[in-house]
């Protein structure tokens, strides 16, 4: 059946960390008590914890930031990859500063994907170190000539030494920024990875127990030449068809690692960008709908 390429995927790993007392966090929403009492403090003066929004804390990392001695540049100079556009353009990447390789997001709560559990009465923060241009290479196959049939797919993670060496190097620049102030004295301990977890073999085999999908997947339908394994020409017609359009697809995540249920892919981007890709897809659509109606008119 037929095979489609993702190019590449947003994979994340957690890093967690116990609060010192006194600190309001969004952990709290757990206690219904304090969930009354904002909703009433929220329906008298309009203010509170249920305005607050999502506090989070963002920055993106080029290479530089976290490959101090180069080694990792010099490891992806040598290292055999498939010959694909998006892989020898992520190579170029690495040299420019401007490109952020590493995503790092805060935020005030304890989140799924550690292998700890949160203790009650106890406020974490949590941050995720967010691959944002991995060296893998995953699949997606079509088993059935049934539309609602899902696929097989294969992310196919981690499947480079590259990737994890990149993410090890993200966790102790990670625990750098924890130990340091003014954030060391708000923290009572390191949850997950953990005290224990020092040696990069022992922070390789707790990756590749926490890893998992950002739900960023691309590519099953690049906007490529044809020769290079693309699908849709820069009208997003698909190569063969006379009339038929891909801007983005929905499949079942039902093989793919945890997830379940459906997950829509950006499917003709070709290689992966450093930011969250949904302001992107909008801005796809809007062109989509445009080159339909010039196409329309025209015909």
């Amino acid at each position: 059946m037929r095979r489609l390429s993702i190019t590449e995927d947003h994979a994340n790993v957690p890093y967690t960390a116990a609060l010192k007392p006194g600190l309001d966090t969004w952990t709290k929403m757990a206690d219904p008590a304090f969930v009354h009492e904002q909703t009433e403090l929220f329906k008298a003066t309009g203010t509170g914890t249920l305005v607050a929004g999502i506090p989070s804390v963002y920055a993106f990392l080029p290479f530089k930031d976290f490959d101090k001695d180069g080694s990792i540049a010099k490891l992806a100079s040598e290292i055999s990859l498939p010959k694909t556009p998006a892989f020898n353009l992520q190579k170029e990447w690495i040299r420019n500063d401007k490109i952020p390789f590493l995503e790092l997001i805060s935020q005030d709560r304890f989140k799924p994907g550690t292998l700890a559990a949160p203790v009650p009465g106890v406020d974490y923060i949590t941050s995720f170190l967010i691959l944002l241009h991995a060296f893998n290479h995953g699949s997606v196959h079509i088993l059935s000539k049934e539309p609602d049939a899902a696929p097989a797919i294969e992310h196919n993670y981690l499947d480079n030494e590259l990737d994890m060496k990149i993410l090890i190097e993200g966790y102790k620049l990670m625990r750098k920024i924890y130990s340091s102030e003014p954030l060391r004295d708000l923290i009572a301990e390191e949850v997950s990875p953990g005290p224990a977890i020092q040696t990069d073999e022992a922070l390789a085999e707790y990756i590749k127990k926490v890893l998992e999908s950002t739900c960023h997947p691309i590519g099953t339908a690049s906007m490529l030449p044809r020769e290079d394994q693309g699908v849709v020409n820069a009208r997003l017609k698909v190569y063969g068809t006379k009339n038929l359009r891909v801007v983005r697809d929905i499949f079942s995540l039902t093989n793919s690692l945890k997830a379940r249920g459906n997950q829509v892919d950006a499917s003709i981007i070709p290689i992966n960008i450093a930011a969250h890709i949904q302001a992107t897809m909008y801005a796809v659509a809007e062109k989509a709908a445009d080159i339909i109606k010039e196409d329309y008119v025209h015909e």
